[in-house]
């Protein structure tokens, strides 16, 4: 029998807690295994379970279940709901913007605590934005616009509502000439989701992009129901030396200088304006390069049309120039050259010795080229052909 004294199970408790934080100490852990390395001597079994064994971290708690819950009481400081499973739950009442009603089914976050009556707390808040979140997540993904609230306007921006505080840079405001952040404050826009984090609370939108994909959306829509040789209505946004731009509800085209008249044209601004509502004539729709080319003078009578060589008309003398005269007719407004040559039968004369502008003249029709645009006139040729 041994003779070594047996320890107390109080003295063991004692002595194990001294020497164990000694021997968990000299433990090297083995980068290859992720485990303790061989113990040294002196080390216990124990020691080393416990080692390896350890919780690496606190858990992550688990993310908040969301559920419908029905109002079941209303007070001053609480409101009590009823769960699906039948169970009574309190929601604080300074989470509700207004007064709860009884019977209403609204959305709840169990949280992981209970009150002093053992009753699970819920949170309406944090229902709300954990579905803003995922309903924002998914926008971006989607790449589709989610309607926003403007309620105010901040140093840098905007800040809207989307079931939870985003933030709008003037960078990202509206290119819809007219509209001012004031005029947007209170109002429901359509934006894209541009930024979204989680971690850092944050989420930046746009509306700038919301309408450009919109703009886009609808030049496609146009685009299939445009078609060369089709009349359209449509209101011009701008004119430049080289046209006019017209929009066509979504949709822009142009109206080149040559096809704004049939006449002579000097400036385009003599023919339309800024803001004037027109009906033009769809010459050419490129849908890969989103163009159209328009014309505003073809859904006139071509004042070339039905002029016979040889037929005489009364016109007036427009402009005056070296080789000649240019007269317009006084009955369909088309107009023709006079060469100098066919001003007078006399040698030695210049154009303006002869006529002048504005003067009322009596031409025959030599010539109708109908695809250069021309026509050929002549003064002397009225009384006597060659």
């Amino acid at each position: 029998m041994s003779t070594e004294p047996e320890l107390e199970p109080e003295a063991e408790a004692a002595a194990g807690p001294e020497a164990e934080p000694a021997l968990q100490a000299e433990a090297v852990l083995d980068p290859a295994s992720a485990l303790p390395a061989k113990p040294v001597i002196g080390q216990s079994a124990t020691s080393m379970s416990q080692v390896a064994n350890a919780p690496a971290g606190p858990a992550a708690p688990p993310a908040a279940k969301i559920t419908e819950v029905t109002v079941t009481s209303v007070s001053p400081k609480e409101v009590e709901v009823r769960l699906a499973d039948g169970r009574t739950g309190v929601i604080p009442s300074a989470e509700f913007s207004g007064s709860a009603v009884i019977g209403q089914v609204l959305p709840a976050a169990v949280l992981a605590r209970e009150d002093p009556k053992n009753r699970p707390v819920l949170s309406q808040v944090w229902a709300l934005k954990l579905q803003a979140w995922e309903r924002l997540e998914a926008a971006k993904k989607s790449g589709t616009a989610v309607t926003a609230t403007v309620t105010k306007k901040v140093k840098g921006g905007l800040v809207a509502d989307v079931g939870m505080r985003a933030f709008v840079p003037t960078s990202l405001f509206s290119e819809t000439p007219g509209v001012t952040p004031e005029s947007l404050i209170g109002t429901e826009v359509a934006m894209m989701v541009i930024e979204i984090d989680r971690d850092a609370d944050r989420v930046v939108l746009s509306i700038r992009d919301a309408e450009r994909r919109q703009r886009r959306a609808a030049e496609r829509e146009a685009l299939q129901s445009l078609a060369a040789g089709a009349t359209a209505s449509g209101r011009v946004v701008s004119i430049a030396e080289y046209g006019a731009v017209v929009d066509l509800g979504g949709l822009r085209g142009l109206i080149h200088r040559s096809e704004l008249t049939w006449g002579r044209l000097e400036r385009t601004e003599d023919f339309v304006t800024v803001g004037e509502d027109v009906q033009v004539l769809v010459l050419e729709v490129n849908k890969s390069k989103r163009r159209i080319s328009l014309s505003l003078r073809q859904l006139q009578p071509d004042p070339l049309a039905g002029i016979e060589v040889g037929s005489i008309h009364s016109a007036t003398v427009v402009r005056v120039v070296e080789y000649g005269v240019f007269a317009r007719l006084d009955e369909g407004g088309a107009e023709g050259l006079v060469h100098l040559s066919e001003l007078t039968e006399l040698y030695g004369y210049r154009p303006e010795e002869l006529v002048t502008p504005g003067e009322q003249v009596m031409v025959k029709v030599l010539e109708v080229d109908t695809k250069r645009r021309r026509m050929g006139l002549s003064v002397r040729r009225v009384l006597v052909d060659d």
